[in-house]
């Protein structure tokens, strides 16, 4: 697998990619979409009700203005909410605009009190016990500011009845859209978190469905750790950039777009502080992402150091402890544990600078806002309520900008992981079945190799012409020395590897235009290390497969195991520590026989099965050879020449060829190389 690159920003690809995996859920991503938008609708709505209460109802304030020529001509555009009488007009406060606000002002038309409207008779009698001077209109009656003092409390609400009762809807309003906005918040997570998981159960499955289609050589030449990380790690890093990066950062862009044009429409001159500060903001959200990449990468490349070394040094503990060389891993694990710490602490200096600078930058706006925004209010040009409005429309716009650092983050590892999956899935060592595959008229289980050569790599031949066949229910035996090329016959035989040249046929027909499971039933597989999956004994014999429990007692028995089974405490349902650890390689062995006689194969195949077995179960062993070797083809490879002695045909390989043939008496009678290596066994015996 290609060494994946230092990720350096954004990828039209990846997101093409990835995109791929989204489509059939467009639906679904859809209805997120308008969730978000009915979200940062509400969101921004809200500070607008709470103007709207403030200037239309608790601060409900008219102007007073001199009646002339030029008044009447300024407010002759809000004739609607006028009020005039004898000399006076009477103006909502939140009217006018700047321009008008300053020209009225500047020629002394308006008056410096403020007035609140009580309609009704009643209230005009209640309020004339109190003295206060009021300015009676066919519209309503006119009273300062500055007496409401005069008027106790508990008739002030009696007088405002019209306001509360407003202040009261609004405020049930206001509690109506939050509790939406949480019904919504809460679809929009579900829905969010079922398409991210889904999303990435698709792509987890198609890169374990990929990864189990590749050839033995890819797995060869690449580390399972790392491929382990590649479908856990990884694919988690994807799932977090869908739930906390894409989702909110479309819900920050709507935010920051609709609090711009909303500030805007509220007060011009205001949002001009905001927009003054845009570009500043911009070179700063570009610096922190130039830097946080290249710290970011320093960091995962430190990171790999680490994890490598430690991988090394654990699996060879055994040397270092042996050679004492305990201080030296020390002192070079510290040394890389230390550059791993500048590199964290460079990327933690970057944020650290980041999270303080918005901090100042938003303070310092919010201040300003409130400078300008309270002289406004003072001398009228802006209403109460728009600077309340903006003092929410500053927070809930700096809000995306302080989590742009940690979104970044997870963006980078993100966009890292899905360049790594993605280069996985570029991989394409992999044994093909053919589009239209061959069948064999019956099955009989010949294997004929044809002048087969096979290369791992190119110009060091591991195979060098080798022919050989194998009738029906022959036994075959290879042996030689380590490196001669045996377990390369079978890896070749079951398709793990093609060829590089010759051919290999079953039944006549070549093994290349076989289907490839079609072909792997033929064979039952036993190795000299048995691999145990984590289950119980049961499933280590039948592998998934529909075998009935009589069935599978049956198969136990005729190899052997099943004395041993039987004698534990559960038997067949016993559970397998992991690796077979709890079992003894004898064991082990011969529930690999019975899974092999569970498939019921044509050929099997026996791979140093016999190594490595202690001497109390190898009769045991040697008895289940026999009988499942008995009425099928068989090919065993062996170190160990006293277990493969009856064998109809023995091959002796050295140095990837065939250099001997023959039984077990013609052999040594030959006095050639097989007689060498079994009297090397034999004196060494």
């Amino acid at each position: 697998m290609k060494e994946e690159k230092l990720y350096s920003g954004l990828d039209r690809k990846i997101f093409s990619k990835l995109w791929q995996y989204g489509r059939p859920y467009g639906g679904k991503i859809l209805v997120i979409f308008i969730l978000i938008l009915a979200i940062s609708g509400i969101q921004i709505v809200l500070p607008l009700i709470t103007k709207n209460v403030v200037d239309n109802y608790i601060e409900r304030s008219y102007l007073k203005l001199v009646f002339n020529d030029r008044s009447i001509e300024i407010t002759d555009r809000y004739k609607a909410y006028r009020v005039m009488s004898d000399n006076i007009i009477f103006l909502p406060s939140n009217l006018l605009n700047k321009e008008e606000y300053l020209e009225l002002q500047r020629d002394s038309l308006i008056l410096p009190e403020k007035y609140l409207i009580i309609k009704g008779r009643d209230n005009l009698d209640e309020l004339e016990q109190f003295q206060l001077n009021i300015i009676k209109t066919d519209k309503g009656n006119f009273i300062p500011y500055s007496e409401m003092q005069k008027i106790p409390s508990d008739k002030i609400k009696t007088l405002r009845y019209d306001d509360l009762k407003m202040v009261k809807l609004f405020a049930l309003l206001y509690v109506g859209l939050l509790l939406i906005s949480f019904v919504f918040n809460y679809l929009q997570v579900v829905m969010m978190a079922v398409v991210s998981e889904r999303v990435m159960y698709d792509l987890r499955s198609n890169l374990m469905r990929h990864l189990m289609s590749l050839s033995l050589n890819f797995f060869n030449n690449n580390p399972i750790g790392r491929l382990v990380t590649r479908v856990t790690n990884d694919v988690d890093a994807l799932r977090e950039m869908f739930t906390d990066v894409f989702v909110y950062s479309a819900k920050d862009f709507i935010m920051v777009i609709g609090i711009l044009i909303v500030i805007f429409r509220l007060s011009p001159q205001l949002s001009l502080i905001i927009f003054v500060l845009l570009p500043i903001l911009v070179v700063i959200l570009y610096l922190f992402q130039k830097y946080a990449r290249e710290a970011y990468g320093k960091v995962r490349i430190a990171l790999a150091k680490v994890n490598s070394f430690l991988s090394e040094a654990i699996a060879g503990v055994l040397l270092i402890q042996t050679f004492n060389q305990e201080g030296r891993s020390e002192d070079e694990f510290n040394k890389i544990g230390k550059n791993y710490y500048n590199a964290n602490m460079h990327q933690l200096l970057i944020f650290a600078i980041f999270r303080p600078l918005i901090d100042i930058l938003s303070y310092f706006t919010l201040g300003t806002i409130i400078y300008f925004g309270g002289k406004g209010v003072l001398i009228g040009e802006v209403s109460l309520g728009v600077l309340i409005a903006f003092i929410s429309y500053i927070h809930m716009f700096f809000r995306p900008i302080f989590d742009f650092s940690e979104r970044y983050n997870i963006l980078q590892s993100a966009m890292a992981s899905a360049e790594r999956i993605f280069l996985l899935f570029e991989e394409d060592d992999k044994i093909r079945s053919p589009r239209s595959p061959k069948y064999p008229g019956k099955i009989e289980g010949r294997v004929e190799f044809r002048n087969v050569s096979f290369e791992y790599k190119e110009g060091e031949k591991v195979i060098d012409n080798v022919s050989f066949v194998v009738e029906p229910n022959e036994s075959v035996a290879f042996v030689g020395a380590t490196g001669a090329g045996k377990t390369t016959l079978i890896n070749l035989l079951l398709r793990f590897y093609d060829p590089t040249d010759g051919e290999i046929l079953i039944d006549g027909i070549n093994i290349k235009d076989m289907d490839l499971k079609f072909l792997r039933n033929y064979f039952g597989l036993v190795l000299q290390d048995v691999f145990m999956f984590s289950g119980d004994i049961k499933y280590n014999i039948i592998l998934n497969n529909e075998i009935e429990e009589n069935k599978v007692i049956e198969y136990a028995k005729y190899v052997n195991a099943h004395n041993f089974i039987s004698r534990l405490k559960k038997k067949y349902k016993n559970v397998i520590s992991e690796g077979g650890s709890n079992l003894s390689t004898g064991q082990r062995q011969l529930i690999a026989f019975a899974r092999a006689l569970a498939k019921e194969p044509r050929i099997l195949i026996l791979d140093e099965a016999t190594s490595s077995i202690d001497s109390e179960t190898e009769y045991l062993i040697q008895d289940a050879i026999k009988k499942i070797m008995k009425d099928r083809s068989s090919i065993a490879i062996a170190h160990r020449l006293s277990t493969i002695q009856g064998a109809d045909r023995i091959y002796v390989m050295r140095k990837g060829k065939i250099v001997e043939m023959g039984n077990h008496s013609q052999l040594l009678s030959k006095r050639g190389y097989y007689n060498e290596l079994y009297k090397y066994q034999y004196l060494k015996t």
